[in-house]
């Protein structure tokens, strides 16, 4: 008997009618074989969203970079207490004691508020070197606080560091080529995204703000109105680990089928079983985290607290109010759902809440005993 998802797509298209999103795609697998993959919505009048499509991740492509970090690992050229000063010339600013563990756990103390290099049109090493410059936040370990963008410029240029490549050529040859993540890329170059044409959805605003202080200090919520500038060619084409992911949901299912050791895509497997064991178990607990004012557990470069009822072994990552994409190896399942819409906090939130529980709950008494609370945790996917 197949897995009847239809309560997941009817919500996820009902989410669309309320003007959330104008088109999504979503992937579901159970132990590597597909059982849902499907396009809805329209990028723009009279021209369907596809499964091929390209879309931008945002953070949820964060874990890609956080593998290439692990790979190194694995081949004994790094290691995860390592200072980042052994790598960067330059590095210091009261952050010194700062480790790879540190910043895969968002806990570096350089989150970079009001990042003023993610939404400018700079090159890569420009942004490597505003991040190296950033002011220290808090000693490293100290406290914890989500690093949107600057951590992952940090650990991509770590990953150059150590092996000669750039983080957008060394993820393509070690982690998309690989897995035939063919129409994956960090940033697409500008004669690139005319080859692919209207195959690169544009993102749109629903409603997404961000935290922000007016000049009295005062702090209110600010409309983020980032389809104004993530739609424009030098954006597309710029290298940004920690939120430049493009794709479709189908090839990010791919990556994460290969992190629960899946082949039957044709891909291979990326990283060692205890290696990825590694990166989804707790290191960190307990620690207040200082952008989203809350208590959240982390693994290396990947989340491990989800809402809509997950089983506790499940990992992943979200990105911006507008997609999330997940492994959970005590089902073989494998989730990932993209929306083209930017949309406010809570309705974000509970679109995602919405989405993952109507799969979890398709899977039935195989899984109930196994799942968490599904409600939510009050705040909004991680994001950037």
């Amino acid at each position: 008997m197949g897995l009847d998802l239809s309560a997941a797509v009817e919500r996820l298209e009902a989410r669309r009618a309320e003007g959330l999103h104008d088109c999504a795609q979503v992937y579901v697998s159970r132990h590597g074989e597909p059982v849902l993959d499907i396009a809805l919505g329209d990028i723009r009048p009279r021209r369907p969203l596809r499964t091929d499509d390209v879309m931008l991740w945002y953070s949820s492509g964060k874990p890609l970079t956080a593998v290439a970090v692990l790979q190194l690992w694995e081949q004994d050229r790094v290691g995860l207490d390592d200072l980042i000063a052994k790598y960067l010339d330059g590095w210091g600013y009261g952050r010194e004691r700062c480790t790879l563990r540190h910043v895969l756990t968002h806990t570096g103390g350089f989150p970079m508020p009001g990042d003023p290099v993610y939404d400018k049109d700079v090159s890569w090493e420009e942004a490597v070197a505003a991040t190296i410059a950033a002011p220290t936040l808090w000693e490293p370990g100290t406290a914890a606080g989500y690093h949107a963008a600057s951590g992952w410029r940090i650990l991509g240029a770590v990953v150059e560091a150590v092996d000669g490549r750039r983080i957008d050529r060394y993820l393509r040859e070690e982690v998309l080529d690989p897995l035939g993540m063919d129409d994956c890329s960090l940033g697409i170059p500008v004669d690139r995204q005319r080859e692919l044409g209207d195959r690169i959805v544009p993102v749109m605003w629903s409603g997404h703000r961000l935290p922000t202080r007016d000049d009295d200090g005062n702090l209110y919520m600010a409309e983020y109105r980032i389809d104004r500038v993530h739609n424009e060619p030098w954006h597309i084409a710029k290298v940004e680990p920690g939120g430049g992911m493009r794709g479709p949901a189908r090839e990010l299912g791919r990556f994460y089928e290969s992190m629960l050791g899946y082949r039957s895509t044709g891909g291979k497997t990326i990283l060692g079983p205890k290696t990825v064991e590694t990166m989804r178990a707790v290191h960190r607990w307990g620690v207040k985290d200082q952008t989203f004012r809350i208590y959240i557990p982390w693994g290396l470069g990947v989340q491990v607290d989800f809402t809509g009822g997950t089983t506790r072994r499940a990992f992943g990552h979200g990105g911006m109010a507008s997609s999330r994409g997940l492994a959970d190896p005590e089902c073989g399942l494998v989730m990932v759902v993209v929306t083209n819409g930017l949309a406010g906090l809570i309705e974000a939130e509970q679109r995602m809440l919405e989405l993952t529980d109507a799969v979890y709950t398709a899977l039935g008494d195989e899984v109930a005993h196994l799942r968490r609370s599904v409600k939510s945790r009050d705040h909004a996917e991680f994001s950037t």
